[in-house]
Protein backbone atom coordinates (compact mmCIF):
# COMPACT_ATOMS: atom_id res chain seq x y z
CA UNK A 1 0.00 0.00 0.00
CA UNK A 2 2.69 2.34 1.18
CA UNK A 3 5.13 1.61 -2.18
CA UNK A 4 1.61 2.51 -4.74
CA UNK A 5 1.50 5.66 -2.70
CA UNK A 6 4.83 6.51 -2.98
CA UNK A 7 4.31 5.63 -6.49
CA UNK A 8 1.10 7.85 -7.09
CA UNK A 9 2.92 10.72 -5.15
CA UNK A 10 6.31 10.19 -7.87
CA UNK A 11 4.13 10.27 -11.07
CA UNK A 12 2.16 12.97 -9.81
CA UNK A 13 4.97 15.29 -9.06
CA UNK A 14 6.40 14.34 -12.48
CA UNK A 15 3.52 15.49 -14.27
CA UNK A 16 3.10 18.66 -12.13
CA UNK A 17 7.09 19.07 -13.03
CA UNK A 18 5.79 18.56 -16.75
CA UNK A 19 2.92 20.98 -16.52
CA UNK A 20 5.19 23.96 -14.89
CA UNK A 21 7.53 23.68 -17.74
CA UNK A 22 5.01 23.82 -20.26
CA UNK A 23 3.37 27.08 -18.73
CA UNK A 24 7.00 28.71 -17.94
CA UNK A 25 7.88 27.90 -21.66
CA UNK A 26 4.63 29.86 -22.97
CA UNK A 27 5.58 32.77 -20.69
CA UNK A 28 4.44 36.20 -22.70
CA UNK A 29 4.42 39.41 -21.50
CA UNK A 30 2.05 40.48 -24.51
CA UNK A 31 -1.61 40.05 -24.81
CA UNK A 32 -2.99 38.54 -28.41
CA UNK A 33 -4.77 41.76 -28.99
CA UNK A 34 -1.12 43.21 -28.70
CA UNK A 35 -0.95 41.87 -32.13
CA UNK A 36 -3.49 43.69 -34.11
CA UNK A 37 -4.22 40.62 -36.22
CA UNK A 38 -7.49 41.34 -37.19
CA UNK A 39 -7.18 44.93 -38.34
CA UNK A 40 -4.34 43.85 -39.94
CA UNK A 41 -5.77 41.29 -42.02
CA UNK A 42 -8.84 43.72 -42.82
CA UNK A 43 -5.94 45.57 -44.88
CA UNK A 44 -6.69 43.08 -47.42
CA UNK A 45 -10.32 43.74 -47.86
CA UNK A 46 -9.56 47.34 -49.15
CA UNK A 47 -10.11 47.34 -53.00
CA UNK A 48 -7.04 49.35 -54.00
CA UNK A 49 -4.91 45.77 -52.55
CA UNK A 50 -7.91 43.45 -54.39
CA UNK A 51 -7.17 45.35 -57.41
CA UNK A 52 -3.73 43.35 -58.04
CA UNK A 53 -2.40 39.76 -57.70
CA UNK A 54 1.33 39.60 -56.38
CA UNK A 55 2.57 37.41 -58.91
CA UNK A 56 1.20 39.67 -61.62
CA UNK A 57 2.33 42.82 -59.56
CA UNK A 58 6.31 41.35 -59.48
CA UNK A 59 6.73 40.54 -62.83
CA UNK A 60 5.25 44.38 -63.99
CA UNK A 61 7.42 45.53 -60.87
CA UNK A 62 10.76 43.58 -61.97
CA UNK A 63 10.44 44.68 -65.49
CA UNK A 64 9.65 48.34 -64.97
CA UNK A 65 13.32 48.25 -62.65
CA UNK A 66 14.76 46.39 -65.96
CA UNK A 67 13.26 49.47 -68.31
CA UNK A 68 13.34 52.41 -65.94
CA UNK A 69 15.86 51.56 -63.38
CA UNK A 70 13.12 52.83 -60.87
CA UNK A 71 9.52 52.24 -59.58
CA UNK A 72 7.33 54.23 -57.31
CA UNK A 73 7.69 53.69 -53.68
CA UNK A 74 3.99 53.39 -53.44
CA UNK A 75 3.88 50.37 -55.95
CA UNK A 76 6.26 48.26 -53.65
CA UNK A 77 4.33 49.19 -50.79
CA UNK A 78 1.12 47.43 -52.54
CA UNK A 79 3.15 44.40 -53.45
CA UNK A 80 4.82 44.05 -50.26
CA UNK A 81 1.04 44.22 -48.36
CA UNK A 82 -0.61 41.94 -50.70
CA UNK A 83 1.81 39.19 -50.99
CA UNK A 84 1.33 36.33 -48.28
CA UNK A 85 2.49 33.42 -49.63
CA UNK A 86 5.78 31.73 -48.49
CA UNK A 87 7.15 31.21 -51.86
CA UNK A 88 7.53 34.68 -53.07
CA UNK A 89 9.97 35.53 -50.17
CA UNK A 90 13.16 35.77 -53.08
CA UNK A 91 10.95 38.47 -55.04
CA UNK A 92 10.13 40.66 -52.14
CA UNK A 93 13.70 40.87 -51.10
CA UNK A 94 14.46 41.58 -54.74
CA UNK A 95 11.99 44.20 -54.78
CA UNK A 96 13.15 45.99 -51.82
CA UNK A 97 16.66 45.39 -52.46
CA UNK A 98 16.51 47.66 -55.53
CA UNK A 99 14.09 50.07 -54.22
CA UNK A 100 16.95 50.72 -51.71
CA UNK A 101 19.32 51.24 -54.31
CA UNK A 102 16.75 53.82 -55.94
CA UNK A 103 16.35 57.57 -55.34
CA UNK A 104 12.88 56.06 -54.41
CA UNK A 105 13.98 54.91 -51.42
CA UNK A 106 13.33 57.91 -49.17
CA UNK A 107 9.57 58.13 -50.11
CA UNK A 108 9.61 54.51 -48.80
CA UNK A 109 6.45 54.36 -47.04
CA UNK A 110 5.83 53.18 -43.28
CA UNK A 111 3.80 50.33 -43.75
CA UNK A 112 6.13 48.93 -46.10
CA UNK A 113 8.40 48.40 -43.17
CA UNK A 114 5.72 46.76 -41.39
CA UNK A 115 4.61 44.81 -44.03
CA UNK A 116 7.88 43.31 -44.92
CA UNK A 117 8.24 42.52 -41.35
CA UNK A 118 5.14 41.23 -40.68
CA UNK A 119 5.47 38.68 -43.75
CA UNK A 120 8.47 37.08 -43.10
CA UNK A 121 7.13 36.91 -39.17
CA UNK A 122 4.20 35.43 -40.43
CA UNK A 123 5.75 32.87 -42.31
CA UNK A 124 8.04 31.70 -39.78
CA UNK A 125 11.21 32.91 -42.11
CA UNK A 126 13.04 33.96 -38.94
CA UNK A 127 16.45 33.94 -40.73
CA UNK A 128 15.59 36.21 -42.91
CA UNK A 129 14.04 38.61 -41.05
CA UNK A 130 17.21 39.22 -38.72
CA UNK A 131 18.90 39.48 -42.16
CA UNK A 132 16.76 42.20 -43.33
CA UNK A 133 16.46 43.73 -39.92
CA UNK A 134 20.88 44.05 -39.42
CA UNK A 135 21.33 44.74 -42.99
CA UNK A 136 19.41 48.57 -43.02
CA UNK A 137 22.31 49.26 -45.57
CA UNK A 138 21.17 47.02 -48.10
CA UNK A 139 17.36 46.47 -47.49
CA UNK A 140 16.21 49.64 -45.52
CA UNK A 141 13.91 48.02 -43.34
CA UNK A 142 12.89 49.82 -40.15
CA UNK A 143 11.35 48.28 -37.27
CA UNK A 144 8.18 50.51 -35.09
CA UNK A 145 7.24 49.77 -31.79
CA UNK A 146 4.88 47.23 -32.23
CA UNK A 147 6.98 45.60 -34.44
CA UNK A 148 10.13 45.37 -31.95
CA UNK A 149 8.20 44.40 -28.91
CA UNK A 150 6.10 41.86 -31.03
CA UNK A 151 8.82 39.95 -32.01
CA UNK A 152 10.92 40.16 -29.02
CA UNK A 153 7.92 39.01 -27.19
CA UNK A 154 6.89 36.11 -29.67
CA UNK A 155 10.97 35.08 -29.43
CA UNK A 156 10.96 34.99 -26.09
CA UNK A 157 7.69 32.86 -25.59
CA UNK A 158 9.70 30.07 -27.90
CA UNK A 159 12.70 30.84 -25.84
CA UNK A 160 14.56 32.09 -28.83
CA UNK A 161 17.00 34.14 -26.86
CA UNK A 162 19.13 34.83 -29.55
CA UNK A 163 16.43 36.42 -32.14
CA UNK A 164 14.97 38.77 -29.09
CA UNK A 165 18.42 40.07 -28.70
CA UNK A 166 18.97 40.17 -32.39
CA UNK A 167 16.11 42.60 -32.12
CA UNK A 168 16.61 44.06 -28.71
CA UNK A 169 19.76 45.77 -29.77
CA UNK A 170 18.06 47.95 -33.08
CA UNK A 171 16.62 50.42 -30.58
CA UNK A 172 19.92 51.12 -29.69
CA UNK A 173 21.59 51.48 -32.62
CA UNK A 174 18.57 53.95 -33.29
CA UNK A 175 19.52 55.67 -29.95
CA UNK A 176 15.33 55.36 -29.58
CA UNK A 177 13.71 55.15 -25.67
CA UNK A 178 10.98 56.47 -26.59
CA UNK A 179 8.33 53.54 -25.84
CA UNK A 180 8.21 51.75 -22.40
CA UNK A 181 8.28 48.12 -23.90
CA UNK A 182 10.73 47.94 -26.24
CA UNK A 183 12.91 49.49 -23.37
CA UNK A 184 11.56 46.82 -20.76
CA UNK A 185 11.80 43.84 -23.27
CA UNK A 186 15.58 44.51 -24.57
CA UNK A 187 17.00 44.34 -20.92
CA UNK A 188 14.92 41.54 -20.43
CA UNK A 189 16.22 40.07 -23.80
CA UNK A 190 19.50 40.24 -23.11
CA UNK A 191 20.06 38.71 -19.33
CA UNK A 192 18.33 35.77 -20.57
CA UNK A 193 20.49 35.36 -23.94
CA UNK A 194 23.77 35.74 -22.01
CA UNK A 195 22.80 32.79 -20.37
CA UNK A 196 23.51 31.14 -23.26
CA UNK A 197 26.12 32.74 -25.20
CA UNK A 198 27.00 30.44 -28.09
CA UNK A 199 23.75 30.67 -30.33
CA UNK A 200 24.54 34.44 -31.84
CA UNK A 201 27.79 33.71 -33.71
CA UNK A 202 30.15 36.63 -34.94
CA UNK A 203 30.19 37.58 -38.24
CA UNK A 204 33.43 35.39 -40.06
CA UNK A 205 35.70 37.85 -41.96
CA UNK A 206 35.39 37.63 -45.76
CA UNK A 207 38.02 35.29 -46.92
CA UNK A 208 40.38 35.65 -50.40
CA UNK A 209 40.24 33.04 -52.37
CA UNK A 210 42.04 33.84 -55.53
CA UNK A 211 45.27 34.24 -55.82
CA UNK A 212 45.62 36.97 -58.82
CA UNK A 213 46.90 40.35 -58.13
CA UNK A 214 44.33 42.65 -58.69
CA UNK A 215 45.57 46.49 -58.93
CA UNK A 216 43.12 49.06 -58.77
CA UNK A 217 43.70 53.35 -59.62
CA UNK A 218 42.19 55.02 -56.76
CA UNK A 219 42.35 58.76 -56.39
CA UNK A 220 43.25 58.63 -52.38
CA UNK A 221 43.39 55.74 -49.70
CA UNK A 222 40.95 56.07 -46.98
CA UNK A 223 42.12 55.76 -43.22
CA UNK A 224 40.77 52.97 -41.66
CA UNK A 225 37.50 54.21 -39.47
CA UNK A 226 35.80 52.38 -36.54
CA UNK A 227 32.53 54.32 -35.39
CA UNK A 228 32.22 51.82 -32.35
CA UNK A 229 28.64 51.99 -32.96
CA UNK A 230 27.15 50.58 -36.69
CA UNK A 231 30.34 48.98 -37.02
CA UNK A 232 30.34 47.05 -34.10
CA UNK A 233 29.87 43.41 -35.24
CA UNK A 234 30.50 41.54 -32.01
CA UNK A 235 27.15 40.41 -30.30
CA UNK A 236 28.91 41.00 -26.67
CA UNK A 237 29.75 44.00 -27.94
CA UNK A 238 26.20 45.19 -29.16
CA UNK A 239 25.03 43.36 -25.89
CA UNK A 240 26.86 45.39 -23.82
CA UNK A 241 26.47 48.56 -25.58
CA UNK A 242 22.17 47.91 -25.64
CA UNK A 243 22.53 46.81 -21.31
CA UNK A 244 24.60 50.08 -20.88
CA UNK A 245 22.50 52.36 -23.59
CA UNK A 246 19.04 51.39 -21.64
CA UNK A 247 20.46 51.16 -18.17
CA UNK A 248 21.75 54.74 -18.25
CA UNK A 249 18.45 55.81 -19.46
CA UNK A 250 16.14 53.96 -16.31
CA UNK A 251 18.35 55.59 -13.80
CA UNK A 252 17.30 53.30 -10.85
CA UNK A 253 18.79 50.66 -9.52
CA UNK A 254 17.74 48.35 -12.42
CA UNK A 255 19.12 50.59 -14.57
CA UNK A 256 22.74 50.94 -12.82
CA UNK A 257 22.85 47.18 -12.56
CA UNK A 258 22.08 46.54 -16.39
CA UNK A 259 24.81 49.98 -16.63
CA UNK A 260 27.86 48.27 -15.32
CA UNK A 261 27.06 44.75 -16.28
CA UNK A 262 26.44 45.99 -19.88
CA UNK A 263 30.07 48.49 -19.82
CA UNK A 264 32.27 45.86 -18.53
CA UNK A 265 30.88 43.28 -21.37
CA UNK A 266 31.23 46.52 -24.05
CA UNK A 267 34.80 46.31 -22.74
CA UNK A 268 34.33 50.55 -21.74
CA UNK A 269 36.63 49.84 -18.49
CA UNK A 270 37.20 53.79 -17.83
CA UNK A 271 33.25 54.40 -18.08
CA UNK A 272 32.63 52.16 -15.58
CA UNK A 273 35.41 53.01 -13.21
CA UNK A 274 34.16 56.31 -13.12
CA UNK A 275 30.03 55.20 -13.35
CA UNK A 276 30.92 53.46 -10.01
CA UNK A 277 32.89 56.30 -7.97
CA UNK A 278 29.63 58.86 -9.57
CA UNK A 279 27.33 56.12 -7.74
CA UNK A 280 29.36 55.88 -4.40
CA UNK A 281 29.07 59.71 -4.19
CA UNK A 282 25.31 59.99 -5.19
CA UNK A 283 23.69 57.09 -3.59
CA UNK A 284 23.73 55.49 0.14
CA UNK A 285 21.86 52.08 -0.77
CA UNK A 286 20.51 50.07 -3.08
CA UNK A 287 23.45 51.16 -5.32
CA UNK A 288 23.12 48.19 -7.59
CA UNK A 289 21.62 44.22 -7.58
CA UNK A 290 23.87 42.09 -5.30
CA UNK A 291 23.20 39.77 -7.92
CA UNK A 292 24.82 41.33 -10.47
CA UNK A 293 28.28 40.39 -8.78
CA UNK A 294 27.77 36.49 -9.83
CA UNK A 295 26.60 37.39 -13.21
CA UNK A 296 29.85 39.75 -13.70
CA UNK A 297 32.11 36.42 -13.01
CA UNK A 298 30.41 34.51 -15.44
CA UNK A 299 30.59 37.36 -17.72
CA UNK A 300 34.44 37.30 -17.29
CA UNK A 301 34.85 33.27 -17.51
CA UNK A 302 33.18 33.23 -20.77
CA UNK A 303 34.09 36.82 -22.14
CA UNK A 304 37.20 38.12 -20.79
CA UNK A 305 39.37 34.84 -20.20
CA UNK A 306 42.06 36.72 -21.94
CA UNK A 307 41.93 40.01 -20.59
CA UNK A 308 44.77 40.75 -18.11
CA UNK A 309 45.31 44.28 -18.21
CA UNK A 310 45.59 46.59 -15.60
CA UNK A 311 42.77 48.29 -16.63
CA UNK A 312 40.43 45.87 -16.62
CA UNK A 313 41.99 44.44 -13.01
CA UNK A 314 42.02 48.05 -11.38
CA UNK A 315 38.22 47.93 -12.34
CA UNK A 316 37.67 44.33 -10.66
CA UNK A 317 39.36 45.80 -7.43
CA UNK A 318 36.82 48.73 -8.13
CA UNK A 319 33.68 46.34 -8.40
CA UNK A 320 34.96 44.09 -5.07
CA UNK A 321 35.06 47.40 -3.33
CA UNK A 322 31.00 48.06 -4.66
CA UNK A 323 30.08 44.89 -2.70
CA UNK A 324 30.96 45.76 0.70
CA UNK A 325 28.26 49.50 -0.05
CA UNK A 326 24.45 48.67 1.06
CA UNK A 327 22.89 46.55 -1.99
CA UNK A 328 19.74 45.69 -3.00
CA UNK A 329 18.94 41.93 -2.14
CA UNK A 330 16.31 41.04 -4.32
CA UNK A 331 15.71 38.38 -7.05
CA UNK A 332 17.39 40.55 -10.19
CA UNK A 333 15.61 38.09 -12.67
CA UNK A 334 12.13 39.05 -10.73
CA UNK A 335 12.91 43.21 -11.27
CA UNK A 336 13.61 42.45 -15.08
CA UNK A 337 9.76 40.49 -15.00
CA UNK A 338 8.33 42.93 -12.86
CA UNK A 339 10.07 45.74 -15.04
CA UNK A 340 8.20 44.38 -18.34
CA UNK A 341 5.07 44.25 -16.53
CA UNK A 342 5.27 47.46 -14.98
CA UNK A 343 5.81 49.02 -18.72
CA UNK A 344 3.16 46.58 -20.51
CA UNK A 345 0.61 47.99 -17.77
CA UNK A 346 1.42 51.43 -18.68
CA UNK A 347 2.03 51.25 -22.36
CA UNK A 348 0.17 48.22 -23.58
CA UNK A 349 -3.44 49.82 -24.74
CA UNK A 350 -1.77 52.93 -26.16
CA UNK A 351 0.61 51.17 -28.56
CA UNK A 352 -2.55 49.54 -29.62
CA UNK A 353 -4.80 52.15 -30.37
CA UNK A 354 -2.15 54.19 -31.86
CA UNK A 355 -0.95 51.16 -34.15
CA UNK A 356 -4.89 50.99 -35.07
CA UNK A 357 -5.28 54.55 -36.19
CA UNK A 358 -1.84 54.16 -38.37
CA UNK A 359 -3.61 51.28 -40.19
CA UNK A 360 -6.19 53.30 -41.14
CA UNK A 361 -4.03 56.29 -41.85
CA UNK A 362 -1.43 54.62 -43.66
CA UNK A 363 -4.56 53.51 -46.01
CA UNK A 364 -5.98 57.08 -46.70
CA UNK A 365 -1.95 57.99 -47.63
CA UNK A 366 -1.77 55.05 -49.26
CA UNK A 367 -5.05 55.71 -51.81
CA UNK A 368 -3.69 59.87 -51.25
CA UNK A 369 -0.67 59.13 -53.02
CA UNK A 370 -1.49 56.59 -55.40
CA UNK A 371 -4.38 59.17 -56.46
CA UNK A 372 -1.34 62.11 -56.81
CA UNK A 373 0.77 59.62 -58.83
CA UNK A 374 -2.39 59.10 -61.61
CA UNK A 375 -2.70 62.44 -62.07
CA UNK A 376 0.83 63.22 -62.37
CA UNK A 377 0.58 60.59 -65.14
CA UNK A 378 -2.31 61.94 -66.89
CA UNK A 379 -0.79 65.68 -66.74
CA UNK A 380 2.47 63.88 -68.21
CA UNK A 381 0.24 62.31 -71.08
CA UNK A 382 -1.62 65.50 -71.70
CA UNK A 383 1.32 67.64 -71.74
CA UNK A 384 3.34 65.14 -74.17
CA UNK A 385 0.14 64.78 -76.31
CA UNK A 386 -0.58 68.55 -76.81
CA UNK A 387 3.28 69.30 -77.62
CA UNK A 388 3.17 66.51 -80.54
CA UNK A 389 -0.08 68.09 -81.72
CA UNK A 390 2.29 71.72 -81.75
CA UNK A 391 4.75 70.04 -84.02
CA UNK A 392 1.92 68.71 -86.41
CA UNK A 393 0.26 72.45 -86.43
CA UNK A 394 3.94 73.87 -87.20
CA UNK A 395 4.70 71.63 -89.90
CA UNK A 396 1.17 72.32 -91.60
CA UNK A 397 1.58 75.89 -90.98
CA UNK A 398 4.87 75.74 -93.07
CA UNK A 399 3.21 73.71 -95.87
CA UNK A 400 0.90 76.00 -96.02
CA UNK A 401 2.55 78.88 -96.58
CA UNK A 402 5.74 77.91 -98.50
CA UNK A 403 5.18 80.53 -101.25
CA UNK A 404 4.79 83.80 -99.00
CA UNK A 405 8.04 82.74 -97.41
CA UNK A 406 9.81 80.99 -100.14
CA UNK A 407 12.40 83.23 -99.97
CA UNK A 408 12.77 83.15 -96.22
CA UNK A 409 13.26 79.47 -96.56
CA UNK A 410 15.62 79.57 -99.22
CA UNK A 411 18.01 81.59 -97.38
CA UNK A 412 18.13 79.64 -94.26
CA UNK A 413 18.89 76.45 -96.61
CA UNK A 414 21.83 78.75 -97.53
CA UNK A 415 22.63 78.95 -94.22
CA UNK A 416 22.75 75.54 -93.26
CA UNK A 417 24.70 74.49 -96.84
CA UNK A 418 27.42 77.08 -95.73
CA UNK A 419 27.72 76.27 -92.05
CA UNK A 420 27.83 72.43 -92.96
CA UNK A 421 30.52 73.75 -96.38
CA UNK A 422 32.38 75.23 -92.97
CA UNK A 423 32.63 72.33 -90.94
CA UNK A 424 34.07 69.79 -93.80
CA UNK A 425 36.55 72.18 -94.77
CA UNK A 426 37.89 72.47 -90.62
CA UNK A 427 37.88 68.81 -90.84
CA UNK A 428 39.63 68.67 -94.02
CA UNK A 429 42.03 70.68 -92.78
CA UNK A 430 43.38 68.27 -89.95
CA UNK A 431 45.88 66.04 -90.38
CA UNK A 432 45.52 62.88 -92.10
CA UNK A 433 42.33 63.96 -92.94
CA UNK A 434 42.29 63.82 -96.55
CA UNK A 435 44.03 60.18 -96.62
CA UNK A 436 41.38 58.82 -93.80
CA UNK A 437 38.55 60.02 -96.05
CA UNK A 438 39.87 58.60 -99.46
CA UNK A 439 40.23 55.02 -97.35
CA UNK A 440 36.72 55.18 -96.18
CA UNK A 441 35.49 55.93 -99.78
CA UNK A 442 37.53 53.27 -101.21
CA UNK A 443 36.09 50.88 -98.62
CA UNK A 444 32.13 52.07 -99.10
CA UNK A 445 33.15 50.90 -103.07
CA UNK A 446 34.50 48.04 -102.14
CA UNK A 447 32.36 45.18 -103.93
CA UNK A 448 33.25 41.51 -102.61
CA UNK A 449 34.28 39.06 -105.59
CA UNK A 450 32.24 36.26 -106.28
CA UNK A 451 32.71 32.66 -105.75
Amino acid sequence: MEYKMLKIFRSGRKLYHEFHKTVVQKRSFLSEAYRCEDAWKARLQFPLLQKYKPEDLFIILDNKFFIDGKVSAIDIDIFANTIRSKDQVEELLSIIQKLRKSAETTNTLDSTHHAVIRYLFDNDLTEQLMNVLHDRLKYGIFPDYVCYNMLMDAYIKKEDYASAVKVAVLPMLQEDTDNLITNALSIYACHKYLEHTDTWQKPSEPIEDTKEEIKIRVNYLRNPFFDDHFDLTDPIDLIGKTLAFQGKFMNNTLGRTCQLRGLILYKKYQDASKSIKQWLNEFEGDIVYNEVFDLIENDKEKVHKEEATNEFEQLMLEVNGLKEKNLCKDNLIEALENNVKSAVEKQHDIDINDQLQKYTEWERKRQLILDKQIEEMNREAKLLEINKLKEEMKKQERFLTFFENEEEIELQIEEMEAKEKENMEKLLSKHGAQRKLKKLEGEKEYIPPML
